[in-house]
């Protein structure tokens, strides 16, 4: 019961961080930086990530080790490369380069993957039969690319997403809580993630207050990015949970692959801006915001529900109905546009 109400404190604390930082913002950002066409400010993921650091550093029961120092330092500069990036809009080369950087200090800090779990059973694969060193730092060579393929994918999936009002902060809560759950379970049992992920939700949740339709603000790049790094870490800190993570973030994982390759196939680079995102799809075939935001919603709670309760099995059953929904959706889109 102290464990729940010592979460219940910190919920409230980031949240009530989370609503006064977004206002302030809000106030200040549509009077010196607003967007001329719409008057809304971008700059709500300031608001997440300072309500989550403050959060963690007045949390008494948090123990500061080197790798939540990394997580600390990589969230200060996804802080101000995002707001450079939503000031400057640099190309996505150099977004690249700054998500590798954000990698590399949480790798450096101790942050690694041994072994991927076996879905249906049988040896683990393993990741750490090559190492190698730089300047005196040991590390896995497999699991380091993995870290950085899993991280950078995961920001860009949330960047990606953030298309909607409400959708990218609401996914991001819907994650963090499925985070929050998973870390309390007797499965993993682990209180500091705990207290990571319901910080994390709580500073979600007083921004989404004012990002759901109509938007009065944005989570921009600095918010989006950093909700994608703390949901790809979580998911390592927890034991390699990645399937967990993989299932609650299926629809903008599955979403992310699918526009890559429509992108790729009709000749444009994947990198490329667009609207062929389903979120933007299902609004052209005549869907209401709020609509689309909801079934994403749902999608996310059904599937982040389901990777809670299912086995190993069960999650590989899940990922394939999910994968079946998403095809159907695609098949949906395509007659519609007919």
């Amino acid at each position: 019961m102290s464990n729940l109400i010592l979460y219940l404190q910190l919920f409230l604390l980031a949240l009530i961080f989370g609503l006064v930082f977004t206002k302030a913002l809000i106030l200040f950002g549509n009077k010196y930086f607003s967007n001329q066409k719409e008057n809304l400010t971008r700059f709500g993921g300031v608001a997440i990530i300072i309500s989550f650091l403050l959060s963690i550093f007045l949390s008494s029961d948090l123990v500061f080790d080197s790798l939540k120092w990394g997580i600390i330092v990589s969230a200060l500069v996804i802080l101000f490369f995002g707001i450079y990036d939503d000031l400057k809009n640099v190309s996505w080369k150099k977004q690249l380069i700054g998500q590798i950087l954000v990698v590399l200090i949480v790798i450096y800090a101790g942050l690694q993957v041994d072994y991927i779990a076996n879905p249906l059973g049988g040896a683990e694969f393993r990741l750490d039969i090559l190492n190698g060193q730089i300047f005196g730092f040991s590390f896995s060579v497999f699991g380091s690319l993995f870290i950085l393929f899993w991280i950078v994918g995961l920001m860009n999936a949330m960047n990606w997403l953030d298309g909607l009002d409400g959708l990218s902060g609401g996914v991001g809560f819907i994650g963090a809580m499925t985070m929050f759950f998973l870390s309390i379970s007797v499965l993993v049992n682990q209180p500091p993630l705990g207290i990571l992920a319901i910080i994390f939700a709580g500073s979600i949740l007083g921004f989404l207050v004012f990002n759901f339709s109509p938007a009065k603000i944005f989570m921009g790049t600095s918010g989006s990015m950093f909700l994608g790094f703390m949901l790809a870490v979580l998911a390592i800190f927890s034991g390699g949970k990645i399937a967990t993570v993989f299932l609650v973030l299926g629809f903008p994982i599955l979403d992310t692959v699918f526009v890559i390759i429509s992108r790729i196939k009709n000749g444009n680079s994947p990198f490329q801006g667009d609207t062929s995102h389903f979120h933007y799809r299902l609004l052209d075939a005549g869907w209401s915001q709020k609509k689309v935001v909801l079934f994403i919603y749902s999608i996310c709670l059904a599937f982040g529900f389901s990777a809670l309760v299912f086995g190993s099995v069960g999650k590989v059953i899940a990922f394939f109905v999910l994968f079946s929904i998403m095809l159907g959706i695609n098949y949906f889109l395509v007659l519609e546009k007919k």
